[in-house]
């Protein structure tokens, strides 16, 4: 790769026909106060070693690292890579202008613009250009925010460390008596020119950039796409990332809706969400290539994956595309096209988002939906649900055996549920935020209580609703009172008295059940803990008056929704249980194998 390292000082730049273009797919400015401290300390210290040598014309310099260029036709210079350090050292120069006027040393500075801001009504160029006027950071955009931030902080650091900027500025810019920059004791960067005739410039980019942690998988996709331009004039190459940029953009913005995101990805974490796309299209093609790839440890091995097809213009068996890049371009939005549809679609938004959160392959689905027509298509969905399952016995499944697999179940039930019903879309983005558990719809036995202020607390809540319904319980109140005011409560008082109060409304016998159970969100379930059935009834629908989202199958059961012959409201007995479990059935039996078994008690 033709490179042509050599190095270059700061003061070579200023002769005002240097003018540096940022990419749009290079990363803006992001340089915290500690980076820009660290660089500004090294200089000082090199200041200081010169100053103890005193005299010493031995020709030392301080190194910046690397910067990488592209001479560009309208002769200004691409930054491959180094946009933060040259950014620094400019708003540096800017912070120390005054100074330099008074040395007589050059005031002309190189000039910086980033591609993704100068459209807006002030580009990064004129901001960088007036930067000396900000007195406080600038919120305008996160650009701005960063460079303003720079400034400020260089400004502190001159007074805090009392900077004697006349040398400092000599420091940074001296040359020596013969006008050699070579000679000088001052500060240079390493300077790689890219051979406008050799390497292509993602080459470059490429070779500095991998394994860097400041640069994603996505923005690295980026400048593949963006610079591979193969025989293109610059016009061409122009237009052609201004729409790749605005495509980019909509697919992103796209991907970061919650119906949508939560609906195709459950649990993985993106900073740029259009890589989730990307490591789908790159394991598609990965035989394609000839890489070794660890994705368990290799962050960026998506990345590696276009960059070799892209470069290698590889051979996809499609006829309809001039090269790779436009062909790998059309697959991103062919991808993001199928998964909108998806998600607009009520039945495939539904099943694929129940598949998705069980952890089903995504690419799969996607070769089902390319293979079958739509009715097709969702049969297969339904086989895949099955086999996941097998048969399933709602006798064998509960709370203590096979938990995942009764949780799993609830969740089809509430998705196909809000699905039937046509008028609303089950919150997949709610599942994954409030970490759904399930809850039993009348408790457990409350020997599971482990100390007198849970028992208490318990004992609160069924005092209320004794005092509040009137009921014929003095006996029971009694207790509650005599209990509450113990210091010490007696564990086997309490214990008598919840086996009784527990009889009363519910047979316990089914308490770990399927048929006992529901789904509802870590918070609520925590505040109904282990109250009988009419306190969690009304807990839930105090819940719902206040806007917490109650799943629609809970809601129904705790309205007793699915019991045909409503005879009392306050009890969850043997018969509420059975209609649940068979609506439950009922609603379920095209996703499910199962296995019936007569009812022989609860």
């Amino acid at each position: 790769m033709n490179l042509n390292p050599r190095l270059k000082s700061i003061a070579e730049f200023l002769d005002g026909d240097h003018h540096f273009v940022i990419p749009s797919y290079q990363r803006g400015y992001r340089w915290e106060e500690r980076q820009i401290r660290d660089l500004l300390n090294d200089i000082y210290e090199f200041q200081d070693d010169i100053r103890k040598k005193k005299g010493d014309k031995s020709g030392e310099f301080y190194c910046i690292q690397p910067i990488v260029v592209l001479k560009r036709l309208d002769g200004k210079w691409e930054l491959i890579d180094g946009q933060q350090r040259l950014t620094t050292i400019l708003i540096l120069l800017a912070s120390l202008k005054s100074a330099l006027k008074v040395l007589k040393l050059p005031t002309t500075f190189f000039t910086l613009e980033y591609e993704t801001r100068e459209k807006e009504l002030l580009s990064s160029k004129a901001f960088l250009e007036q930067i000396t006027s900000v007195f406080q950071t600038d919120k305008t955009n996160i650009d701005f925010y960063h460079m303003s931030n720079a400034f400020l902080s260089i400004e502190a650091w001159k007074e805090e460390n009392d900077i004697n900027v006349g040398d400092f500025c000599n420091t940074l810019l001296k040359v020596d008596f013969n006008g050699d920059w070579d000679a000088a004791n001052n500060v240079r960067f390493i300077w790689y020119e890219l051979d406008p005739n050799g390497d292509e410039a993602n080459i470059a980019f490429t070779k500095y950039n991998q394994g860097k942690i400041d640069l994603t998988n996505s923005e690295l996709i980026k400048a593949v796409f963006y610079l591979s331009s193969g025989t293109e004039s610059e016009r061409e190459k122009r237009s052609y990332q201004l729409k790749i940029g605005y495509e980019w953009d909509e697919i992103e913005n796209a991907l970061r809706g919650k119906e949508l995101w939560n609906f195709l990805n459950p649990d993985k974490f993106y900073e740029s969400h259009i890589e989730f796309i990307f490591e789908l299209i790159a394991t598609k093609y990965l035989h394609k290539t000839n890489l070794k790839i660890n994705k368990s440890i290799d962050k960026l091995w998506s990345f590696y994956v276009f960059n070799d097809l892209i470069t290698r213009n590889t051979n996809l068996d499609d006829s309809r595309f001039n090269n790779t890049r436009d062909f790998l371009w059309d697959e991103v939005k062919t991808y993001y096209r199928t998964f909108v549809e998806w998600c607009t679609s009520n039945v495939f938004y539904h099943t694929i988002g129940f598949l998705r959160q069980i952890e089903k392959n995504i690419e799969v689905i996607k070769s089902l939906s390319e293979e079958n027509s739509k009715s097709n298509f969702i049969k297969k969905l339904k086989i895949i649900i099955q086999k996941h399952f097998n048969e399933v016995d709602f006798e064998q499944i509960g709370y203590e055996y096979d938990k995942k697999k009764a949780k799993e179940i609830l969740l089809l039930f509430n998705v196909i549920t809000t699905m039937n019903s046509r008028y609303s879309r089950f919150p997949f983005f709610r599942y994954k935020e409030e970490k759904w558990s399930l809850e039993h719809i009348h408790a457990q036995q409350s020997q599971e209580l482990k100390n007198d202020k849970q028992r208490k607390s318990l004992l609160e809540e069924q005092k209320k609703y004794y005092s509040n319904n009137r009921r014929n319980d003095a006996v029971k109140l009694k207790i509650i009172d005599s209990l509450l005011c113990s210091e010490a409560m007696d564990v086997e008082v309490f214990d008598a008295l919840q086996d009784e109060i527990f009889v009363e409304f519910s047979d316990s016998t089914a308490v770990h059940s399927l048929k006992n159970l529901a789904l509802l969100n870590v918070p609520n379930n925590s505040s109904l803990n282990n109250n009988i059935f009419p306190i969690k009834r009304d807990l839930i629908k105090m819940l719902d008056s206040k806007g917490s989202f109650i799943p629609i199958c809970t809601k129904n059961v705790f309205l007793k929704y699915y019991s045909q012959t409503v005879q009392q409201s306050v009890k969850w007995d043997k018969q509420d249980m059975i209609f649940y479990i068979s609506e439950m059935k009922n609603t379920l039996s095209t996703y499910l194998i199962i296995k019936e078994n007569e009812y022989t008690g609860i």
